[in-house]
């Protein structure tokens, strides 16, 4: 959501060691899927103009990131905490999506700022990302909402 309006809905699919496995992403502009194989990133565009097929660089030390979402953001994070250590900076590969479902490679500047909170600037410019996860990898929101089922309590 941006300022309580919604802007699409992300699914977001990993494995068992909290990889990324899938990506459903709909906004108004259309509908985006991704599924990575071992070298190759593939999916597809779907736009009131047609289909566009997704085929991208990819690997195990990839990232993807839907620019602006905690939950992309937290799979790439447990993606590198290996090999980021609090307080240090690297510049990583992968794949930048933004809500117009611009599908693109990118190089991320990545900071691990505390043990669990990271902040990602993409190189060409655009969104930078930040999130911050609990104990078990789960991103925290920040100033999340809390929208009762029930305005008064049952009698």
């Amino acid at each position: 959501m941006a300022d309580g309006e919604l802007v699409g809905t992300l699914l977001l699919e990993t494995t068992p060691d909290a990889r990324f496995s899938k990506l459903e992403l709909a906004t108004a502009g259309g509908l985006l899927t991704l599924h990575p194989e071992a070298t190759v990133l593939h999916g597809n565009v779907v736009t009131p103009g047609g289909v566009a097929h997704v085929a991208l660089p990819w690997g195990a030390n990839r990232v993807l990131l839907v620019l602006g979402t905690p939950s992309t953001a937290a799979v790439a994070a447990r993606t590198l905490e290996d090999r980021v250590g609090v307080g240090e900076g690297h510049t990583v590969t992968g794949v930048s999506v933004d809500i117009e479902l611009d599908v693109r490679p990118a190089t991320f500047r990545v900071v691990r700022t505390a043990e669990r909170r990271w902040r990602f600037l993409p190189a060409h410019g655009g969104v930078e990302t930040r999130v911050s996860l609990d104990e078990s990898g789960i991103p925290v929101l920040e100033a999340a909402a809390e929208w009762p089922l029930e305005l008064e309590p049952p009698s």
